[in-house]
Parts: C-alpha cells; structure tokens; sequence
C-alpha cells in the first residue's frame, strides 16, 4: 500500500511547531508570527487524517468484524500513550500540590482550573473536547484533538459500514455542513468538535479527488511550483488576519495536501530525508509528549531563578502561560532548540516503549478477525 512520505514528515515538522507555539521564549524564534500561528496546524492534523484513513480503509471496513479490528486498531494506536501522559500530568500535580505544603510558589494553586479533579474522567474516556461543560484543555492539553479525533474515527467507520457506496457523497455533506457551522460558529457542538468534523471530512473528500488524478502526470518542475506555491500560500494565510480564518485553512490545507501526496517536487523530495521521516515517525508522540516536558522545564526555570535572584520566568495576566528568558538573544534561542531536542528524545522513548507496543497490542487483537492495517502514519 503506498505510503505518503512528504505528508508524513510534515505531520513531524507540524507537531513540532505547536510544540513551539506552546512555549513563550521572550527573545527567540519562537515568537516569529509563524509560530505564534501554529495552532491552526491542529486543522492539517485532522485533514491528513481524513485522507489516510480513506486510503487506508475505504477498501476495509465491509464487515462487523472488520469494523471491530479497525475499533481495535484505533484504540490501540492512540490510548496508551494519552492514558501515560494523563498519569505523568496528574502526578506532576501531586509532586505540585506536596511541594506547595513546603512553601513553594507556582503560577497556579495545584488541583485547580484545568488541573480540577472532576476534568480526569473525561479526560479518561477521551470526551473533554465533545462536552462544553468540561474543559478540553485541562491536564495534558494536547490530548483536546485526540479526544475529537478518536470518536471521529468511529463515526467515520461506521458510516464505511453503514453506507458503503453512498459513504462519499456522506463525507462530502459532512465535510460541508461543518464548513458552514464553523464559519457561522453554531452551537451545536463544540467549535473544536466542528473543526475537527470540517477538516477530517475534507481530507475523506481530498484523498477521493487524489484517486481521481493521481494518474496525473507533470514533470518534476511543475510539482515544485505546486509545492512551494501550497507552503507559502498556507504560510501568509496563517499569518494574516483575516474574517473565517479557520474555514480558509481548511481548504488551504486539503489543497496542500492533494499537492504533496503525489510526491513530486523538490520539497517532496526532502522530506524523504531520514531526519524529517524521523520527526514523521514521532509525530504523536511529540504532539502527546510536549506540554509535559515544558511544564517541567518551567518548573526547573522557575525554582532555578529564584535561586539566582533572577527573573528566569513570569506569570503575566492571569497566569495562565509562562514567559521564559534568559534575557539573551543567543541565549533564549539556545534554550528553545535545547527544549526541542528534549521532546525529540523524551519522544523517541515513549515511541519505542508506549506506541510500539500499543500498536503490536492492536495488531495481535485484530488478528482474531479480519485482517486491517496497523498504520503509524494515521
């Protein structure tokens, strides 16, 4: 089955950047508006998905059984790794809440706002975003996209079962009608919920347009122009203001992604380089990993500055999100490329010991029944 190399380093490279948007580096290239736009990157996530999920089981999901492997498959491939994170983040709150009844200071009381007790279940089940009474942001706050994603996947199975041959049509209408409620903000649901159905069923769509011209064939020139055409337009539309931002992404990003599934162009090229397959290969756990590690690194900042009787970290506003300096240029700049290479390494770990074998769980499951491809690159 073909494998989409320069789409899948570009989910590495993606992940990374709201890792880098999840950090405030007064002096660093951090704050360079790309990067403080990075959030938008959530919506490529969800459209990438959509259309590797079509690839990959459009042909595959025909059955009860099949449709219990793929359950199978999905649960394995993204629960335990959210399941340790949720533990990690929940202990570092009790190390928080002991180390406060030493007299240590935070920025926030621990067990409070986004850390509250009553947001671990549905943080558990993996329906903090779906609910608007819960808080989709609290303890590891990456995991809101897993939550929508993971029952998104589910419907998305159950319409391949339900609707076999209409289920196009279905995905296109679903895909439309979420474009809408998002564009209009409609109640319904939760804005992240409409997001991630807008741009999941985008990509369903987009990957039924690949299929359509993917026997395309235009020199390696032309798919350059098309790639770097795709990046800057993406680029300048995340960082311009504009009305309906979101929905204009979304589109934006099923384009990028037609483009960069044929493979073509230069840039395609790089992106079969070991190092970006790495950071492709890594990208969930890099995305899950993440706030953990800068939550730690604010922490050693924070008591590492009062130490020195230097301001290291600042709590602005409510306090809701640390700024970090080392009131050098070179030197905030440093610190930001150390912390990646950290989420790098803390990532490559939680890989090899958490997905791997989720995924080798999900793979010995699902063998009971009908055989479904175990992807690490959904």
């Amino acid at each position: 089955m073909k494998r989409f190399h320069a789409l899948d380093s570009f989910r590495g490279l993606c992940a990374m950047s709201v890792a880098v948007y999840h950090v405030h580096i007064y002096q660093s290239f951090g704050e360079l508006a790309f990067f403080r736009s990075a959030h938008y990157l959530v919506g490529f996530f969800f459209v990438l998905s959509g259309f590797v999920m079509m690839h990959t089981y459009a042909q595959r999901l025909a059955s009860g059984q099949q449709f219990k492997t793929f359950v199978i498959s999905r649960t394995f491939r993204l629960y335990p790794l959210h399941v340790v994170m949720l533990v990690i983040a929940i202990a570092l709150e009790v190390a928080k809440f002991l180390a406060e009844q030493r007299g240590m200071a935070f920025g926030k009381p621990s067990f409070t706002g986004q850390r509250a007790p009553e947001e671990i279940l549905p943080n558990l089940l993996l329906v903090q975003a779906w609910w608007p009474t819960f808080d989709p942001m609290s303890f590891n706050y990456p995991a809101w996209s897993i939550s929508v994603e993971y029952w998104i996947y589910l419907i998305f199975a159950l319409l391949m079962l339900t609707f076999q041959r209409q289920a196009g049509w279905l995905f296109a209408a679903l895909a439309g009608a979420a474009l809408l409620a998002t564009t209009l903000g409609y109640p319904g649901l939760t804005p992240m919920v409409w997001l991630g159905l807008s741009c999941f069923f985008a990509g369903a769509v987009t990957y039924r347009l690949y299929t359509a011209l993917r026997e395309v064939a235009l020199a390696s020139g032309a798919f350059t122009v098309l790639e770097v055409t795709s990046v800057a337009v993406v680029a300048l539309a995340m960082v311009t203001p504009m009305a309906h931002q979101e929905t204009v992404l979304t589109l934006l990003f099923c384009l990028s992604v037609l483009v960069f599934a044929f493979d073509g162009g230069m840039i395609s090229g790089l992106m079969r380089r070991r190092p970006f397959e790495l950071l492709g290969q890594l990208s969930y756990s890099i995305y899950m990993t993440h706030a953990v590690v800068l939550f730690l690194v604010t922490v050693i900042l924070t008591q590492a500055g009062k130490a020195l009787g230097i301001a290291l970290v600042s709590f602005p506003g409510d306090g809701s999100v640390a700024y970090v300096t080392l009131h050098r240029g070179w030197a905030d700049n440093l610190l930001l490329l150390g912390i990646l290479v950290v989420i790098v390494a803390v990532s490559a770990i939680s890989y090899r010991l958490i997905e791997l074998k989720g995924i080798e769980v999900g793979r010995y499951l699902g063998k009971r029944g009908t055989a479904a491809p175990v992807t690490t690159q959904g």
